[in-house]
């Protein structure tokens, strides 16, 4: 009982100590419909799919902006701005390869459907 106690001690003190970063989260990744096979329902709610899923990350590194500005000076330094920026590049990549992954399927759902 007592482990329990300090666990759930520790844990509410984490997160009062640094709210900004557990307000930041990571949007879960999208599972795409195989175009070739997908109906055209299919593929509409795919989109809306990626479509909310490209604003949540920009809401995550929209976050991430304030997150970092929010930090006190003296803990701005550069291992936290490298993290910050690495961190905004891997959220952008994300972006980028779930644009690619849908287009690929579009492609083949407008092939297998001519």
């Amino acid at each position: 009982m007592q482990k329990f106690m300090m666990t759930a001690v520790l844990g509410m003190a984490f997160a009062v100590s640094n709210p900004a970063a557990a307000a930041c989260e990571y949007p879960a990744d999208v599972a795409l419909p195989d175009g070739a096979k997908a109906t055209e329902a299919e593929m509409n709610a795919a989109s809306a799919v990626v479509k909310k899923y490209l604003a949540d990350m920009d809401a995550y590194m929209a976050c991430l902006d304030a997150e970092e500005t929010a930090l006190p000076e003296e803990q701005k330094t550069p291992e936290t701005r490298a993290m910050h920026v690495k961190r905004h590049n891997a959220a952008v990549d994300a972006e980028n390869a779930i644009a690619v992954r849908f287009n690929e399927q579009v492609k083949a759902y407008k092939a297998a459907n001519k």
